[in-house]
């Protein structure tokens, strides 16, 4: 049995809510941004949720997509769904109304069991029933950037399809359904029709931004994710105003390798107060039906040591890590029911590691902890407030932080009140006429974590 995931606790303990650090829509939902200091909590940890692509809509006996939304290969080997469900607008515009339906319920049971809720997008090119790169389309992204030839009313007319199923359809008992969505991924790779070949990186970023803001506009249930191809171009980073998550794809991955490819999303989320995750990986070698143990024991000998086992503990600060879709025409990214009893036993051990969050240890991702509910009495010696209640003066003690901390006050709208930079361990505020009565949070951030702490003021 598993000891109760860190993040759990903090989860349980947490005393506050507020307008997520680094989140680029001010207006969003509530839900959203709950979910986003969520994600960030476990980021802090030294955990992870782990997701899959599609995990209870495809499984891998099944040619198609299927309706049984409460079966996955995960929960059949493990009995246990993953934490985090991915999903693919392109399945929903592109197919029949049958697949859309199915999907689409997947991903709101999904939601009411609290997991997360991942969007990608393969958009095939204007004309064409195809996302890859071809000549033919080659000067699709700078049009539609440019707004010629009528590519961009295309383009936008396209987003209008998923901004509507964003509105319309996920929504559950009168909520829409907030998402993680990743559009224009692994543009630095030659493949897609937004990728390297056809794009230089002002383009791409220009295309990025228009994405942004055109859906941030029109909905307030979005966070934006980027994640480019292994290895990571920040010259193709669109800039922390369009961004909320930073990811990475990167398959068949050494212990070595992976530290190396999550080091620098990590840097960057410390550095921006952006949540860094794994965006997709797997390992596709001997991925068929009857040689899948490779596949399988990926999870247990390459991606649990390479996260756990980092001796700079980088590898530890990411909130998820998704594979991708297990089906007939695909691989056995995770074990099914005909998958040996090796490669089964290994990632039944991998769901069990301490380390690795699955479906059925997930709280509500998406709920609000009343920051009046109960006493901040968690013990924590890198943050101290002196007095505690605050009368007048409120003295900040910082250990283990680097010289030029910044400490920032937020009331509990998530606006920000006050902030200065800290020269050395200690300073003091006078909080008359700054501070009225009441509950406030107090976050001290350095180049690498990021510190909160309750405020009360009598």
């Amino acid at each position: 049995m598993k000891l109760i995931p860190v993040f759990l606790l903090c989860l349980a303990l947490s005393v506050y809510c507020f307008r997520a650090l680094g989140q680029v829509d001010p207006d969003a939902s509530d839900k959203t941004f709950y979910l986003y200091e969520n994600l960030r909590r476990v980021q802090a940890s030294n955990q992870f949720l782990f997701g899959q692509e599609f995990f209870n809509s495809f499984s891998y006996s099944s040619g198609s997509a299927h309706g049984d939304k409460e079966f996955s290969d995960s929960k059949n080997v493990t009995g246990t769904h993953p934490a985090v469900l991915g999903s693919d607008f392109h399945y929903y515009l592109e197919k029949s109304e049958g697949e859309r339906r199915y999907h689409t319920e997947a991903v709101k049971w999904a939601y009411q069991q609290g997991y997360v809720i991942t969007y990608d997008w393969h958009l095939s090119a204007r004309g064409t029933n195809s996302y890859e790169y071809k000549d033919d389309v080659k000067n699709l992204v700078s049009n539609i950037v440019d707004d010629l030839d009528g590519d961009r009313d295309w383009y936008l007319a396209e987003l209008d399809k998923v901004i509507d199923i964003i509105n319309d359809e996920l929504v559950v008992d009168g909520e829409n359904i907030p998402i993680v969505f990743r559009p224009l991924h692994e543009m630095n790779g030659g493949w897609f029709w937004w990728g390297s070949k056809a794009t230089t990186p002002q383009t791409y970023k220009a295309l990025y931004r228009l994405t942004q803001q055109y859906i941030e506009e029109r909905t307030n249930t979005v966070l934006f994710a980027w994640s480019p191809n292994n290895p990571v171009d920040f010259n193709y980073y669109p800039g922390d105003d369009y961004v909320d998550i930073v990811g990475v794809d990167a398959y068949e991955v050494s212990v070595s390798g992976l530290r190396n490819i999550l080091a620098p999303i990590v840097d960057y989320s410390f550095a921006s107060g952006k949540v860094a995750v794994f965006t997709e990986t797997g390992n596709r070698t001997n991925g068929g039906a009857s040689n899948g143990d490779d596949a399988a024991q990926y999870w247990l000998d390459t991606i649990l040591p390479a996260i756990t086992g980092d001796p700079t503990g980088r590898s530890q600060n990411i909130a998820w890590v998704l594979t991708w879709i297990n089906a007939a025409w695909s691989f056995p990214y995770v074990p099914y029911a005909n998958s040996s009893e090796a490669a089964k036993a290994s990632f039944i051990a991998f769901q069990s590691s301490s380390a690795a969050i699955f479906g059925n240890e997930m709280p509500d991702m998406y709920r609000f902890y009343d920051v009046t509910a109960v006493a901040d009495n968690r013990p924590n010696e890198e943050v101290q407030l002196f007095p505690i209640p605050v009368t007048s003066d409120l003295t900040i003690r910082l250990s283990g932080f680097e010289n030029q901390s910044l400490v920032k006050i937020y009331d509990l709208r998530g606006q920000l009140v006050h902030e200065l930079t800290a020269e050395g361990n200690e300073m003091t505020i006078h909080t008359e006429g700054l501070l009225s009565t009441g509950v406030y949070l107090l976050s001290a951030t350095d180049s690498r974590k990021t510190v909160s702490k309750k405020v009360v003021v009598n």
